[in-house]
């Protein structure tokens, strides 16, 4: 998938999606929060990447498959077997 990234920051492992939703407001709003997914009903905002910048706080990051691909190559011995 297209401008999709991880990263691994002190709390563990995550997928950053560099995509707007097709459901924000103008001005930021959910269009569709009664019936929003699971995924974002989830979704804790305590951290806003507005407060700061994440790659601050990245241990490791990982701007696509590839990079990705190449770290557990080498990270996990057996992961082409």
């Amino acid at each position: 998938h297209e401008n999709v990234q991880c990263y691994q920051d002190t709390d563990g492992w995550y997928l950053m999606f560099r995509s707007r939703c097709i459901h924000l407001k103008k001005k930021g709003g959910c269009a569709i929060y009664e019936t929003r997914p699971q995924i974002c009903r989830d979704y804790d905002n305590d951290y806003c990447e507005y407060d700061e910048p994440p790659e601050k706080n990245f241990k490791k990051f990982f701007d696509g498959y590839h990079a990705l691909h190449k770290y557990c190559k080498k990270r996990f011995k057996t992961w082409d077997r």
